[in-house]
């Protein structure tokens, strides 16, 4: 017999299927082999949605850029010298606040709007985002012309964060990990970036590595991913 819900083959007589935890029928028996679940596509309302959103972050950022490469007009810079705001950042040819701003807004539309989308295929639309904010990252460098804070604290962060959420991403796409596992890499992953920003901010600052804190946060979180994995198993099992 199979399981209605995810397919998974299940033993006869058993009441709750081990895979998704589906509590089945008990006189449902099928022989038949699992159906499978055609991948939802993002409804066109949340399609319009997504395009109303890219549309205002486009457009205002489109306007940063160029009033950031042209200059800006009197009028801002008035409006700037009546609090007291100092107007260099908006002289013609500067091309600097404004890339930082594509950045954040980059990363608003990959997490509020993209996923909304629901790519078809997830794994490559990730390596897609990755390409994109590594060639982003290549042009700070270029712009801040290897600047020390950029070079010791801004690119390791952005390598520990993005490789590793790549990396997830294409280990739940392909179902390696799956349902409650999730939260499990999820908070594992923590754990281990927790560790590496120690080791980064200790060599810069100080000198030598102390992961004192952050072992000290790394085996409470691993602690509390072990005890909701065992709540879970138990639940499981209890189901049976």
């Amino acid at each position: 017999m199979y399981c209605n819900n995810c397919g998974k083959k299940v033993a006869d007589g058993v009441s709750v299927c081990p895979e998704c935890n589906t509590q089945l029928p008990s006189n449902f028996v099928s022989a038949s082999a699992p159906v499978q679940k055609e991948k939802k596509s993002a409804s066109p309302k949340a399609k319009g949605y997504a395009a109303i959103i890219s549309a205002l972050l486009a457009f205002p950022m489109l306007i940063c850029l160029m009033m950031d490469y042209l200059g800006a007009p009197p009028l801002v810079h008035k409006i700037l010298d009546i609090f007291g705001i100092e107007a260099e950042l908006l002289e013609q040819g500067n091309m600097d606040w404004s890339l930082y701003l594509l950045g954040f807004v980059m990363c608003i539309w990959m997490a509020a709007v993209l996923p909304v989308l629901k790519p078809k295929y997830p794994v490559a639309t990730a390596c897609g985002c990755l390409a994109v904010i590594s060639l982003y990252m290549l042009l700070l460098g270029y712009i801040n012309d290897g600047a020390e804070w950029y070079r010791e604290w801004v690119l390791p962060i952005f390598l520990m964060i993005t490789l590793s959420s790549a990396l997830m991403s294409i280990l739940i796409s392909y179902k390696i990990i799956k349902g409650n596992h999730i939260a499990t890499a999820i908070g594992v992953q923590i754990a281990l970036l927790t560790v590496g920003f120690e080791i980064l901010s200790d060599m810069n600052i100080f000198g030598e590595v102390n992961l004192r804190f952050s072992l000290i946060s790394a085996v409470s979180i691993i602690g509390a991913v072990i005890i909701y994995e065992a709540i879970n198993y138990t639940v499981k099992i209890n189901k049976k």
